[in-house]
């Protein structure tokens, strides 16, 4: 079978391009923690902990926009004393003075926020905080040019009231503004019912042509098991009920769930930032206690998912002590920052279930396109592709080998490399670039290969290759 990949960068998420390796093997990595997190902690009595349940971009202007969760009250847990079985029903809270607030910050550089005051929210008799929707939870913010009226620029995804075991039940709300800060709840709230919390928007989706919201398929009705359901709407008011997508699975550990799951689209890639909940399996459910840091899963529509790098954490806990040693959640969707790929994230020194969801919030840093990489040691190894249509004249890889090498050679869909196009000719590549251009002694372009079927074998060694796009 010819692939027709056109001019599309082409990553090692899943093995689509693949057709076989040799001494190669596909890594997950990690993005590095930022060594002077964290880079925001609650100081308002309206944040109290903070929660990046919520939205990170950066905007036209350089801008970098954060819409957040903060606590308002303490919210302290404590078991029901009755004699039925542990589950999550039974929680009770001291809501008091508990509910959400929706808050809004900037950032000149990504790494230090400021809190501007809005004045839009009263909080105990006062506008003076950066509040712009209170008795929200879950911040899924998009921006939706789409959308002819104004006063529907921007969209918003989310839980209203105070939530809790009495009211969970209660639905997923929308809301429109015109500028992210001034927003309108919809009159008909709740959107979507019967579903359970961490509903994360993806947004318009292009490919089915429909707004995409990932939700958790209501607990409370059969299955008591966290998983992974998708919701899609025509005019983001009127949702479908969530349809479970990815679940956990016999490969899984026991007491294991899927708590959430965030959507963003990535050269090509849905992919999925799932909330992985590692649960006492003794607990029954629904199970309340346990940790959770994030794993990756990937998908080419959005609807049929893989779980990525042998389902190895992509940002673990940290150990004990630490400020994610317990909980980790993560923004809707990373901020490409010049080569890098930058994860918010909310960071809990407990499991869940005893002090709740704690801020800070906490940044994380990945290599352009470093989800997975071909990975080889000191022995030659060889990745080779499956046939496609060349369609440009430049081949541009994305690797590191500063004690290494790369090599490629360009085959025809039966495995013969094209003259001129071999190993030996190839210029060889050690050093370390997400965008070098691959030439050969004699032929510095693919011109001569336009619009033919080729293979591209590439040859590594004490080598890492992210992607590789043909432009």
């Amino acid at each position: 079978m010819v692939l027709n990949i056109g001019t599309q960068k082409q990553l090692f998420i899943d093995d689509l391009i693949i057709d076989h390796t040799d001494n190669v093997e596909l890594n997950l990595n990690q993005p590095r923690k930022y060594v002077g997190n964290p880079i925001m902690i609650p100081i308002y009595p309206w944040e109290n902990r903070l929660t990046l349940l919520g939205t990170v971009w950066r905007n036209e202007d350089g801008l970098f926009e954060m819409w957040y969760q903060g606590y308002a009250g303490m919210g302290v847990p404590s078991i029901a004393t009755d004699d039925s079985d542990l589950a999550y029903e039974q929680i009770r809270f001291d809501i008091d003075d508990l509910h959400y607030t929706a808050c809004y910050a900037t950032s000149e550089d990504g790494i230090f926020w400021d809190r501007p005051n809005l004045k839009l929210v009263d909080y105990k008799g006062s506008k003076d905080n950066n509040i712009v929707l209170d008795h929200a939870a879950f911040a899924n913010v998009i921006k939706d040019d789409r959308d002819p009226d104004p006063n529907r620029l921007y969209k918003f995804l989310f839980y209203d009231g105070i939530i809790g075991p009495a009211t969970m039940g209660e639905g997923v709300s929308v809301a429109f503004s015109p500028d992210g800060k001034n927003w309108t709840r919809h009159p008909d709230n709740p959107v979507i019912k019967r579903v359970s919390d961490c509903h994360v928007l993806l947004g318009w989706d292009d490919l089915h042509n429909t707004y995409v919201s990932y939700a958790r398929p209501s607990v409370h009705e059969g299955n008591k098991t966290r998983r992974i359901g998708r919701s899609v709407s025509d005019d983001f008011i009127n949702w479908t009920l969530p349809e479970t997508v990815l679940a956990p699975d016999e490969l899984d550990p026991p007491g294991f769930e899927f708590y959430g799951m965030t959507v963003f689209k990535y050269e090509g890639f849905y992919i999925g930032q799932l909330y992985a909940y590692a649960a006492p399996p003794e607990e029954p459910q629904i199970r309340f206690y346990g940790t959770m840091d994030i794993q990756l899963a990937s998908s080419r529509d959005g609807i049929e998912w893989e779980r990525t790098g042998n389902r190895k954490s992509f940002i673990p806990n940290g150990p004990p002590g630490s400020i994610d040693a317990g909980e980790i959640y993560i923004a809707r969707e990373p901020v490409i920052v010049d080569d890098e790929i930058w994860f918010y994230y909310s960071a809990c020194p407990s499991e869940h279930g005893i002090t709740g969801r704690t801020g800070p919030l906490c940044l994380g840093k990945l290599r352009m396109d470093g989800f997975v990489s071909a990975d080889a040691g000191n022995q030659m190894g060889t990745l080779v592709t499956k046939p496609f249509v060349c369609e440009g004249n430049e081949l541009i890889i994305n690797a590191s080998a500063e004690k290494g090498l790369v090599a490629v050679a360009v085959l025809d869909e039966s495995g013969i490399q094209y003259s001129g196009y071999s190993k030996r000719d190839c210029v060889l590549f050690d050093s370390d670039s997400i965008s070098h251009k691959v030439t050969w002694e004699k032929r510095p372009t693919l011109d001569e290969l336009k619009g033919k079927t080729i293979r591209l074998k590439f040859y590594l060694k004490d080598a890492n290759l992210y992607s590789f796009t043909i432009r």
